[in-house]
């Protein structure tokens, strides 16, 4: 076995992995173990090639077909519009994922007692068996932050919170990983569905705004202001960081402490440290969407600031300044 993964690193002083590995569990649950993180590669790689497929082969064509009656007369029209359907095809693919996967996190999750008492996350660690769905729930997580990396990377669009979005989805990722191994899958499973709830309308938003349905777009970014504040804003740190910051540390280790750098396990810290990090992106994104609603306010369109001004966003300031123009006249 590998230095660092030895267990009185990951595990509370006493436990060894062999207590995990041996220990009987009941039909439909099962105990994690480091290497069941190839399904999360292996569903990582199906859902790159699911989105190439999705963008390529159904979204793009069907939006050109719905469109044929007002395709552009010229060459920079035709790019315009076809850089147009790439990115609606990233968001469409994004929120049809965000929906199933909501839903279906919600689910598996209102079964489980840790939704309602988050210390269920901590009490009696790491001896949590974990039901087979929500295995598969969890790799599949990780396999799609995986494809979103993949994306970022190489197929999306670069906006101006490239690296804040890089950091964001490798985080996760490694969230996910250390999680597993160490069996912590209960407050991995709030985080992510508490996180799926608002992407599902960031993305819908962002269909609207590429088609220019501007009562429907102010609608649902009003939501994704409240979405947003209620799970990542308030249930986030208040209920989960709140607990993982005083709840964990006595639950994890009868003397354990967070700042005592020098105990065992290290694992937790790393998990405490980088959900802690989420938190300080939340925030950072947070001013990004107050900041578009504040710049509507004024310049009476919503816009999304991440999109370095491109041909959308200009089409959509200078409509709204000629409507601003036509009113005042």
């Amino acid at each position: 076995m590998l230095w660092w993964l030895e267990s009185k690193y990951w595990l509370p002083r006493g436990v060894g992995w062999t207590d995990m590995s041996n220990k009987t569990t009941e039909p439909g649950y099962m105990y994690p173990h480091v290497s069941h993180l190839w399904m999360t590669l292996l569903t990582g790689i199906s859902l790159i090639v699911y989105r190439i497929v999705f963008e390529n082969y159904i979204f793009v064509p069907c939006a050109y077909f719905l469109s044929r009656k007002n395709a552009p007369d010229t060459r920079q029209g035709q790019m315009d519009r076809e850089k147009k359907y790439s990115r609606m095809a990233e968001c469409a693919m994004r929120c049809l994922y965000y929906t199933i996967s909501f839903i279906t996190g919600l689910y598996l999750v209102s079964h489980e007692s840790h939704l309602y008492d988050i210390s269920e996350c901590w009490r009696n660690w790491p001896f949590h068996p974990v039901p087979t769905s929500i295995a598969w729930y969890y790799w599949i997580q990780g396999g799609f932050y995986i494809s979103l990396c993949f994306g970022i990377l190489f197929l999306d669009a670069k906006r101006s919170d490239f690296y804040q979005m890089l950091t964001h989805h490798i985080i996760t990722i490694v969230l996910i990983g250390i999680s597993w191994i160490m069996n912590m899958v209960r407050v991995g499973n709030l985080v992510l569905v508490s996180h799926d709830a608002v992407d599902i309308l960031i993305d819908l938003a962002k269909i609207l705004r590429y088609e220019g349905l501007d009562n429907a777009l102010a609608v649902c970014f009003a939501g994704v202001l409240i979405v947003w504040v209620a799970t990542r804003l308030v249930y986030y740190p208040f209920w989960i960081i709140r607990s993982v910051w005083f709840d964990a540390p006595a639950l994890i280790q009868e003397d354990y402490e967070w700042l005592n750098m020098g105990q065992q396990p290290m694992a937790p810290r790393f998990i405490m440290i980088l959900l802690s990090a989420l938190l300080v992106l939340h925030v950072f994104w947070a001013y990004i969407l107050f900041k578009i609603a504040y710049d509507s306010v004024n310049e009476g369109v919503l816009d999304d600031v991440r999109e370095d001004y491109d041909e959308i966003s200009k089409c959509n300031r200078e409509k709204a300044k000629a409507g601003s123009k036509n009113k005042n006249e």
